[in-house]
């Protein structure tokens, strides 16, 4: 059974600090004729929720091109801060750094907009630096700040960010709980899913398989409401992974078989593994040795087809030693 998928970093990256929601076409650019820096840095925040980060990054560099020449500071300031992160996120960490103090230079906390934006890339700075003290600082002040200025969206990423860089369970837990409250009254409801899912993870890592269970139900609710296909599909696979790991073998099945179902029609190997890997342990729990060894091998076999044998071993050595253990 593999790790449940937090998906971490996927999961900052899709519900990421803007004010935009509609998805464009990959590839999608920019247009600043006829329009005000304001309108364009929506454009290219809707880019990056598509997760088209190079045309992101040429897209916040014409926003703050754009800004400038409109003498919009506060446009220029998130254009800036974003044209960091595009910069890490790509690989190119000291242009981000170069960026990232241009927006510092420009940025003041009397204009909130711009200093939210720019305190959620310095800290993500911070946290992909290995400077966890410092990161919990800076999202700590930014979540008082979007508290305080009631930008709820960004205050809930802040939240969310804090639980990730926490330094104890207790501490993600306090701050998972916190980020759901700050969506709730704040009415971000599209962040409900991420955030009960990592709450869920974390109760996981701990062995609390009850409260995962809470979590993840709480979670499927709104990746059905707001989450594409494939959202939807592993928030089912962690409802029906977490009875198998109470020992609520049939409800595993009745959730899991739809699962590997829907999985295999969508040609999706790892679903299709996880799904088959705790379909195994289900049947080996109710007995069936035989049916639960091939469920097992089939898994293996798609963690193959997936490359986890080079690109996850931990997952790979788990599966192999599993079927070890039960032949």
């Amino acid at each position: 059974m593999m790790k449940p998928a937090i998906a971490v970093l996927s999961l900052i990256l899709m519900f990421s600090v803007t004010n935009a929601i509609e998805v464009k076409q990959k590839g999608a650019k920019v247009s600043t004729n006829d329009q005000s820096a304001d309108e364009t840095l929506s454009q290219a925040d809707d880019i990056f929720q598509s997760r088209d980060y190079g045309s992101a990054l040429e897209s916040y560099l014409e926003v703050a091109e754009a800004a400038r020449k409109e003498f919009n500071r506060s446009v220029e300031v998130e254009a800036l801060s974003q044209v960091a992160r595009m910069n890490l996120i790509l690989g190119n960490r000291e242009t981000g750094e170069e960026y990232l103090q241009q927006a510092k230079e420009r940025s003041s906390e009397s204009d909130p907009m711009g200093w939210s934006r720019y305190l959620g890339v310095k800290g993500r700075f911070e946290w992909k630096a290995g400077d966890l003290k410092a990161a919990r600082a800076t999202f700590d002040q930014m979540f008082e700040f979007c508290d305080a200025n009631a930008l709820w969206g960004r205050a809930v990423d802040a939240a969310h960010m804090i639980a990730i860089v926490a330094e104890t369970p207790e501490e993600q837990i306090k701050w998972g709980r916190r980020g759901i409250e700050a969506a709730e009254e704040g009415d971000q409801e599209r962040w409900l899913g991420p955030l009960w899912n990592n709450l869920a993870g974390t109760y996981y890592d701990q062995k609390q398989f009850d409260s995962a269970l809470e979590c993840y139900t709480k979670a499927r609710e709104y990746h059905w409401r707001f989450s594409g296909e494939t959202g939807k599909l592993f928030a089912d696979y962690h409802v029906g992974m977490t009875h198998r790991l109470l020992g609520n073998f049939e409800e595993a099945g009745q959730w899991l078989r739809p699962v590997l179902a829907w999985a295999e029609r969508l040609e999706n190997h790892s679903a299709i593994g996880q799904a088959c890997e705790d379909l195994g342990e289900a049947a080996i729990g109710l007995g069936n040795k035989a049916e639960g060894l091939k469920l097992l091998k089939r898994a293996r076999d798609e963690y193959k087809t997936e490359g986890y044998d080079s690109s996850w071993t931990e997952v790979w050595e788990h599966i192999n030693k599993r079927i070890a253990e039960v032949q």
